[in-house]
């Protein structure tokens, strides 16, 4: 399974956010990040699914969208995938997310779903038998619906330990961190550094993404540690400009990667 291009994710977080969420995220958009996970637990699943649908129409579709939290506002958003709190129940997001109305995952092709005539399923709805398509695209007459063969499914780790207890067969990435003091969670951790970042990737089966006080700065260390990509939250919402911000991170991610990887 491979990650959103380029690996950088970004993080949702609106109260820290410099104005409304949306325009932060397309701002963050327009300076080169590819990969947004909305993560605002706080809020009921309803309005994650409502701002999750204002994201959705917001972004361009080659913008990879997936949600911190609950396989089920994936589902009913029609994401891309979703990234789940450490231990999380890796297993039933992917059978959940298997039946969802969505394009192909983030990472292979179009980055988020298509809803059906009517807007997103009930939770409780049994979504129609596909029709065969000479294409693989699922019901015929709407391409890709029903058609995901593999919606994109994260995990938080903090140790060895939690890395070398994913599953590869229903997890494609894991977060790590912090790597670093971060001011968005102060006081978490303690921080991993290149050498715990090198330990939780050495023991993880599948990429792993470094967390938690990343700048422009401290990127080439989280990929010497072994990192496959980072993901940022504060700094960019935080910023007075967050396309400039993004722009930083992406071209020090850029310039960080060896070549052909």
């Amino acid at each position: 399974m491979a990650l959103p291009q380029p690996p950088l994710l970004l993080v949702t977080d609106r109260r820290q956010a410099r104005g409304d969420l949306v325009a932060v995220v397309q701002a963050a958009v327009a300076g080169g990040c590819r990969w947004v996970s909305l993560r605002e637990k706080d809020l009921p699943e309803d309005e994650q699914v409502a701002l999750a649908l204002r994201l959705r129409d917001a972004l361009a579709a080659d913008v990879c969208l997936t949600v911190h939290g609950s396989a089920e506002v994936a589902r009913q958003a029609g994401l891309g995938g979703v990234h789940l709190a450490a231990g999380g129940d890796a297993r039933r997001a992917r059978e959940m997310l298997g039946r969802a109305y969505s394009l192909p995952p983030c990472g292979g092709g179009l980055g988020r779903g298509v809803m059906p005539p009517g807007g997103p399923p009930s939770p409780l709805a049994t979504p129609p038998t596909p029709s065969p398509s000479p294409q693989g695209g699922g019901e015929q007459g709407v391409p890709g619906l029903f058609g995901a063969p593999h919606a994109l499914i994260g995990m938080s780790v903090h140790s060895p330990g939690e890395a070398r207890a994913l599953d590869p067969e229903t997890v494609d990435y894991a977060i790590a961190g912090p790597f670093a003091e971060t001011a968005s969670k102060p006081g978490y951790g303690p921080a991993l550094g290149v050498d715990g970042l090198a330990a939780i990737v050495r023991a993880s089966p599948v990429p792993v993404i470094a967390i938690g006080g990343i700048d422009a700065a401290n990127v080439a260390h989280c990929l010497a540690a072994g990192a496959a990509g980072i993901a940022v939250m504060g700094s960019v919402m935080r910023a007075a400009d967050p396309a400039a911000e993004m722009a930083r991170l992406v071209a020090a991610l850029a310039g960080a990667q060896p070549r052909g990887r």
